[in-house]
C-alpha cells in the first residue's frame, strides 16, 4: 500500500517542481544598494540605454572607482540583459538593450532598468579600500530610435531599491551595518 502512495505522489511533485520553477528565475531582491525606474515601453524599431555617470567626490582619487551592476528586467522581474563595470570618477558606463533583443512579437514590450553600486554592508572596510571605494551615481535610462539615433525620452527620475527586510537579515545571519560609516556607505545616494 506505501509503495502506490509513493507512485502517486511522484507525478505530483513533478508538477510542482514545473510549477515552481520559473518563479526561481526571477531576479532576487538584491542587498546591494542601488535604484531602479519605473517600467517604460519599448517598440519595434527603439532601445533602451542604461546610464551610469560616476561624478566621484571631494576625496576622489586617480585610484578610486565604482562598481555598478545595469540591469534590465522583464514585467515579471527575469533578468534580460546585464553587465558589471568598475567606473572612475568623472566616467559613465551604459547598457543598451533593443526591442529585437526581447521576447515575444508584440509591437511593444514592457521592461524596467536597474543600478546596483555601492558599499552593500557588513564589517567596515580599511581605510585603503574606503579611499578606493567612490560611488556618487547619477543614473538615467533613454529610449531612441535605431535608425536615427533621435532620442524619444530620457528619464532620470530613479528610485532608491528597497532594502532587504531587517527580520529576514536576521534569520539568515547577514551582517548589518555595525556603525554610523557603515550605514551611511550602504545607502550612498
Amino acid at each position: 500500500m506505501k509503495a502506490k502512495s509513493i507512485h502517486s505522489a511522484v507525478p505530483l511533485l513533478a508538477a510542482l517542481v514545473m510549477a515552481l520553477a520559473p518563479g526561481a528565475a526571477r531576479a532576487q531582491p538584491s542587498s546591494q544598494p542601488g535604484v531602479g525606474f519605473a517600467m517604460i515601453g519599448v517598440a519595434t524599431g527603439q532601445s533602451a540605454r542604461i546610464s551610469a555617470l560616476n561624478l566621484g567626490s571631494r576625496s576622489s582619487t586617480k585610484d578610486s572607482s565604482c562598481s555598478v551592476t545595469l540591469q534590465f528586467l522583464d514585467i515579471q522581474g527575469q533578468l534580460l540583459k546585464q553587465t558589471v563595470v568598475t567606473v572612475r570618477p568623472g566616467n559613465g558606463a551604459t547598457l543598451d538593450l533593443s526591442r529585437d533583443q526581447l521576447p515575444g512579437d508584440g509591437l511593444r514590450a514592457e521592461i524596467r532598468a536597474v543600478l546596483l553600486f555601492g558599499y552593500s554592508g557588513g564589517t567596515p572596510p580599511g581605510p585603503d579600500i574606503l579611499q578606493q571605494f567612490d560611488c556618487n551615481i547619477v543614473p538615467s535610462i533613454e529610449v531612441y530610435d535605431n535608425q536615427t539615433g533621435r532620442t524619444s525620452f530620457i528619464l532620470t527620475d530613479a528610485k532608491p531599491l528597497p532594502q532587504p527586510d531587517q527580520r529576514s537579515i536576521a534569520r539568515t545571519g547577514s551582517a548589518q551595518p555595525r556603525s554610523p560609516l557603515d550605514a551611511r556607505l550602504a545607502n550612498p545616494l
